[in-house]
């Protein structure tokens, strides 16, 4: 799968759910990373870190409204 199908994946479910529960996925996101943080490399977990950062400010703004 190409990075441009990916994006296509993500913007197809975000007009799809039309809401999401953004404390649900940073809580099954953690988890999820939580299983496989040992098997990932350091530049897999920077990565990853900073899409849980980026969900984790957004949910938190969200909770501000």
């Amino acid at each position: 799968m190409t990075p441009d199908e990916v994006l296509t994946v993500f913007e197809r479910a975000n007009v799809k759910e039309h809401s999401f529960d953004l404390d649900e996925i940073v809580a099954g996101f953690a988890g999820w990373l939580a299983e496989k943080w040992d098997g990932l490399s350091k530049d897999e977990i920077s990565l990853l870190t900073s899409v849980g950062a980026t969900l984790w400010r957004e949910g938190d703004a969200w909770r501000k409204t």
